[in-house]
């Protein structure tokens, strides 16, 4: 069954979301990774729920010398989808200094170690992640090869689970009435490299990243580069969650 009980909110500067009786995604924040002429060294920036551009939709935003971007949040069918554009603020009359390079936009980061929190009531050691192949209901999949095991699950020594386009997790226990099971979905996608990532490190969360790759991508001074959506929605049933729509 779908969990509609999800609450939104600005915790702390970030944005958290809790089901009742089930999942919590904790100080969630945006992330812009690029790269210039004067430097190959990647750097950062990083938005946060700290500004806000508008209300409806909800934008938050942030800046510095080289980009600005920002980052919006929209409930959609018993979820919310999440979006980062970014712009290229430099001057154009100065065609070598003005030129970036987009390495990823992290449309959907949380770390452990800023104090984020991915929970579904259950030790990573139990975490299983759906296989991402899309079935046609004879025991094949799309590329006619054999139906792979519909679970891949984690170990305490795994590094965690890295999906293309769908990322579907379920405890196979918890301490929830049912174990909780979480969808996230890259939105109107093809032709465009995305990637989720669910880190973990023995029995401890890390990381989740879900992200559009950019891989050096030139953007040029006034050109705004905008991800896919990023749909997140919650469940107890994981093939229910597989066969939603996020809708309109």
């Amino acid at each position: 069954m779908i969990n509609s009980s999800g609450v939104m909110a600005v915790l702390d500067h970030h944005v958290t979301i809790n089901w009742d009786d089930g999942p919590t995604l904790m100080r969630m924040a945006g992330q812009v990774r690029y790269h210039t002429n004067d430097s190959p060294t990647v750097q950062t920036l990083r938005v946060t729920a700290s500004r806000r551009s508008s209300e409806e939709p909800l934008c938050f935003y942030s800046a510095n010398a080289d980009l600005h971007a920002t980052w919006t949040v929209q409930e959609r069918n018993e979820g919310w989808t999440f979006q980062l554009s970014v712009t290229n603020e430099n001057d154009a009359e100065d065609d070598m200094a003005s030129e970036i390079y987009l390495d990823s936009i992290e449309v959907m980061r949380i770390d452990s170690a800023y104090g984020g929190v991915f929970s579904l009531g259950a030790p990573t050691g139990l975490w299983q992640c759906s296989a991402e192949h899309l079935l046609l209901g004879t025991g094949a999949v799309a590329d006619g090869s054999v139906e792979p095991d519909r679970w891949a699950l984690s170990t305490p020594t795994a590094a965690g689970f890295i999906r293309q386009r769908e990322l579907v997790v379920q405890p196979s226990a918890s301490n929830r009435t049912r174990p909780p099971a979480l969808l996230f979905r890259a939105l109107q996608a093809e032709g465009v490299s995305t990637e989720l990532q669910l880190e973990i490190t023995g029995e401890k969360f890390e990381r989740f990243v879900a992200q559009h790759k950019l891989d050096g991508t030139l953007i040029g001074a006034g050109v705004t580069v905008a991800s896919p959506e990023f749909w997140v929605v919650a469940g107890d049933d994981a093939e229910e969650l597989k066969r939603m729509e996020a809708g309109g």
